[in-house]
Formats: structure tokens, C-alpha cells, sequence
């Protein structure tokens, strides 16, 4: 099973966690598989489904900008980690696995085995379909935000601190997407309240 998130980076928005368990005997329709970051947004679309489609498990965890800021960037993401591989192992029947983390922390207590690889998109087939699957909810996510708060751009930014981005929010001063502990976000905080 791959574990893999999308969006620690960006100044708003939730951390999105997947946790992917593949066939050992892939199918064709999975070849294409690869890290996220590497993909357009078209093919991730494209092979999301058949990720979910020929997946064995499939399972989803978030870290909402409240508990980014409450407990930090890393524990947050690892707590979601923990849920989703959770969740994606009782899908799964009860069959063992081992867990296999994208990047250089472990799990903390987790009762599944695990083992981190850093870069494991690149290397592991199940990390990168969680890449894809993260990348693709985190995605979608960030366009309902951009209906929701209108304005800020997360539709095209994704919540990152681009131009465009910091420009929103110093026009409109930051919204419940935010992540205030963010400096640029906790910057904009002090300036509205000035």
C-alpha cells in the first residue's frame, strides 16, 4: 500500500492524503502510472478512475488549515497518513500490508508495518497512484474553495503562493481557507487588523 499527500506547500487549503493498495499484477491501464508532479492535469483525471477502478483499496484522509495550524504542517499530514492507511487496510479485508510512505518520517503509531521512501512516487507504483489520487481530491477541492470564496484564485493557484495569490489576499485580507500560521497569511492577519 502507497501513501502519498498533496498540498503541504500551499498557503490555504487542506493537506489531502491518499492511500492506494494495487493488484500486484497490474493491468495495462495502470502502466501510465507515474508521480503526480510529472502528469497534466488531464492524464491524472484520466488515470484516477482506473486507479480506483482496478485499485484494491482506496482511501482518502484530509488536514483541514485548522489542524495545519494547531499542530504544524508535518504532524497534521502524518496524522492524515495515519487515518487513510488505516482506512485503506480494513477496506481491504484485513489483508497485510506494508505501508510504504512517501518521504523520510514514519507513521507514528501506526500497528502497520511501514517503511518511508524518499521519493517514493518515483519509485514505488502504489505511491504514485496515491500521488495521482491526492493530487486529483486536493485538486477538485481547491475549485469548490474557489466558488466558495471567490476572489482569491484557488481554482488556478491551488492555494499557492503565487503572485496572483498574495495580491487576493491583500486585497481581501484572508478567508477560513487560509492557513494563518502561514507567514504571508499571519502577515495579511496583522495588516487587516491594523
Amino acid at each position: 500500500m502507497g501513501v502519498d499527500e498533496a498540498g503541504r506547500g500551499p498557503l490555504a487549503g487542506p493537506v489531502v492524503v491518499a492511500a492506494v493498495s494495487l493488484p500486484e499484477d497490474s493491468s495495462p491501464g495502470l502502466d501510465e502510472v507515474r508521480d503526480s508532479k510529472m502528469m497534466t492535469p488531464r492524464n491524472r483525471e484520466r488515470l484516477f478512475g482506473v486507479i480506483v477502478s482496478e485499485a484494491l483499496a482506496v482511501s482518502v484522509a484530509w488536514a483541514h488549515p485548522g489542524a495545519i495550524d494547531e499542530y504544524n504542517i508535518l504532524k497534521a499530514t502524518l496524522t492524515a497518513m495515519g487515518r487513510a492507511s488505516r482506512r485503506a487496510a480494513a477496506k481491504a479485508g484485513g489483508r497485510a500490508f506494508l505501508v510504504l510512505v512517501d518521504g523520510p518520517s514514519r507513521i507514528p503509531d501506526s500497528a502497520l508495518p511501514q517503511e518511508k521512501i524518499v521519493g517514493g512516487d518515483a519509485l514505488s507504483l502504489n505511491i504514485a497512484a496515491a500521488s495521482i489520487v491526492a493530487k486529483v481530491v486536493r485538486d477538485r477541492w481547491m475549485a469548490r474553495l474557489d466558488r466558495r470564496y471567490p476572489g482569491y484564485g484557488f481554482a488556478r493557484h491551488k492555494g499557492y503562493g503565487t503572485k496572483a495569490h498574495l495580491d487576493a489576499l491583500e486585497r481581501l485580507g484572508p478567508c477560513a481557507a487560509h492557513r494563518r500560521s502561514y507567514a504571508p497569511v499571519a502577515r495579511s492577519v496583522l495588516e487587516t487588523t491594523k
